[in-house]
């Protein structure tokens, strides 16, 4: 989207996540590296490091005083050592929230408007008060509120994020509908997307050495590897199934301290120790069209929990899976958990799984060339669901919203 003589002016964005830019990159980094490259001024944070980090390797490369980096279009926060986060006394978190606000606005040109307040979690909504925001947009990526890790703090901080906000976003109709005190009706919807064109354009290049060294058939999954996978499923097929071989790509994410993360915690060892399940770590963004366009079949393998009624009570049936439009831009065949989206909007691309005898049955079909959709349907729904597509909309919102 073009500046116009009517267009407002744009007001620089302090954006807050959970996530370092650096890792792996999700919907935050593709929206607001685009929102830069169009001209918008962004400055990204996680937010102040926490005493518990002080024996990582992230405290131990950490400089003592915070800066910015210029990377991706977007000056990127490296928070330093001091002050840390301390949740054990509530007052001397407020001093240091006040600081590292007052640092975010010492980011920005002395003669920039107000900034806009973007947060991608409501832990971020303390911040708010030192900010003084022109605006505030609140995006929601996950349904927070069905988490393990939700309280009733979180809940309160929400609650106060949702009333200030000038914009709600979720990546999902599944996460909006979550949303209380009036949210679920004022969000707008802004799905997850890919760079489509970029995994098209690699069919027919060479294999990566890693990737090439195992044998077909490659069943893939490629993302964060975390407790919201199936992975007792993974594990029973690679028994039942000794010939496909599992590969997976991403980095490791698994030292929360739920029972759920030391059960996936315990199969994520089981699984390394078998012959056909491979892990290839995190690649660049760079590398993906390479892995994504030599797998044979992807496999989006998240674990949906049901009640005692058998209803899906889980966060993960609400998520929108970031890789999936890279998926299918490949043209591969995808086979994915029943995930409310993709039961909506994907069967016919997408054939959905449930149970271990459905993913073996579906799986052999997609290898057997009985997969859901064709090439170039797959193909056309990844190309209709871009990035560009996505901030297209976005900035039209933001712009709406400033000239209020």
């Amino acid at each position: 989207m073009m500046l116009t003589t009517s267009t407002p002016e744009r007001p620089p964005i302090l954006a807050f996540a959970p996530h370092p830019w650096w890792n792996h990159w999700l919907s935050r980094q593709q929206l607001l590296s685009r929102l830069g490259q169009r001209g918008w001024k962004v400055i990204y944070s996680f937010g102040p490091l926490n005493v518990w980090h002080r024996h990582t390797p992230q405290w131990r490369q950490a400089s003592w005083l915070g800066w910015l980096e210029a990377r991706d279009h977007v000056q990127v926060d490296h928070p330093g050592r001091l002050p840390p986060l301390w949740p054990k006394f509530p007052a001397w978190d407020r001093q240091v929230i006040r600081h590292h606000a007052a640092r975010m606005l010492n980011g920005l040109h002395q003669k920039t408007p107000r900034p806009i307040a973007f947060l991608f979690h409501p832990t971020f909504e303390p911040w708010l008060p030192w900010l003084n925001p022109t605006h505030v947009v609140y995006h929601v990526f996950d349904a927070y509120r069905m988490m393990e890790t939700w309280t009733p703090a979180k809940a309160a901080m929400e609650q106060r994020l949702i009333e200030r906000a000038d914009l709600i976003t979720t990546s999902s109709r599944g996460m909006a509908e979550t949303l209380p005190w009036g949210g679920d009706r004022r969000a707008r919807i802004l799905n997850n997307g890919a760079d489509s064109r970029r995994f098209l354009a690699a069919d027919g290049c060479p294999c990566p050495d890693d990737l090439a060294a195992i044998p077909h058939p490659r069943i893939g999954y490629v993302g964060s590897i975390n407790p919201k996978l199936d992975l007792e499923m993974v594990l029973t097929l690679s028994h039942q199934r000794p010939d496909w071989q599992w590969v997976f790509i991403g980095p490791v994410y698994m030292n929360g301290l739920t029972t759920r993360d030391e059960q996936s915690r315990q199969l994520w060892q089981q699984c390394l120790q078998r012959s056909n399940i491979h892990w290839l770590d995190r690649k660049s963004l760079e590398e993906m069209p390479a892995y994504l366009n030599h797998l044979d079949v992807h496999a989006i393998c998240y674990l949906i929990a049901r009640d005692q009624h058998g209803l899906k009570e889980d966060w993960v049936v609400h998520g929108y899976p970031t890789k999936l439009h890279e998926c299918l831009a490949t043209g591969r065949p995808v086979v994915a958990a029943a995930q409310q989206v993709i039961v909506d909007e994907f069967q016919h691309v997408v054939r959905i799984a449930e149970t271990t005898i459905q993913w073996e049955q579906a799986i052999a079909d997609a290898l057997a060339d009985r997969g859901a959709g064709t090439v170039d349907q797959r193909r056309t729904v990844a190309l209709a669901n871009t990035w560009e597509a996505r901030v297209d909309q976005l900035e039209q919102w933001l712009l709406e919203m400033i000239e209020k």
